[in-house]
């Protein structure tokens, strides 16, 4: 009889202690969104790698890019469709360095729709050819940052 209540007294306890909660290990993971001026500094980083496969994948692939380009009292508009843009990276000789500096960077955005702003400096062949203003529109397509439109300035001097 003693046997027969400890076996049942082990039993009772037994599914009393299967039932109490087990810590378990967790890992809390945090995906961070990306930002859209991380997505146009990579856009500027294939620009001066002239990888226009990387280019074309950041970019909606029918925007025009809109420069309003400045000379002294003349100002031109002029768009590009984004196709003759990176034909025209690609045709840069690996002879001549060009890079476009960008001096400050500034953004707005919600969840799904960013517009980066940057002034930058643009050297050709080590020389400064121009100064100006970009302006990007980027919607968030597919977890990541997609250039959906380009407009910029360029001031030359006189």
């Amino acid at each position: 009889m003693r046997l027969l209540f400890t076996v049942i007294c082990v039993l009772a306890f037994a599914k009393a202690y299967s039932q109490q909660p087990i810590a378990q290990d967790s890992t809390v993971v945090t995906i961070k969104k990306p930002s859209p001026v991380d997505a146009v500094k990579t856009f500027f980083k294939n620009f001066h790698a002239q990888d226009t496969v990387a280019l074309k994948e950041s970019i909606l692939a029918d925007i025009t890019l809109t420069s309003l380009s400045i000379r002294g009292d003349e100002r031109r508009i002029s768009n590009t469709q984004i196709a003759g843009f990176l034909k025209g990276i690609a045709s840069i000789p690996d002879s001549i360095p060009f890079e476009e500096r960008l001096i400050e960077i500034d953004y707005s955005n919600d969840t799904q729709v960013a517009t980066v702003s940057t002034t930058y400096e643009f050297y050709y062949n080590n020389k400064l050819s121009h100064i100006g203003t970009n302006k990007f529109t980027l919607f968030f397509i597919d977890d990541k940052w997609v250039i959906v439109g380009i407009a910029d300035t360029r001031i030359y001097g006189s």
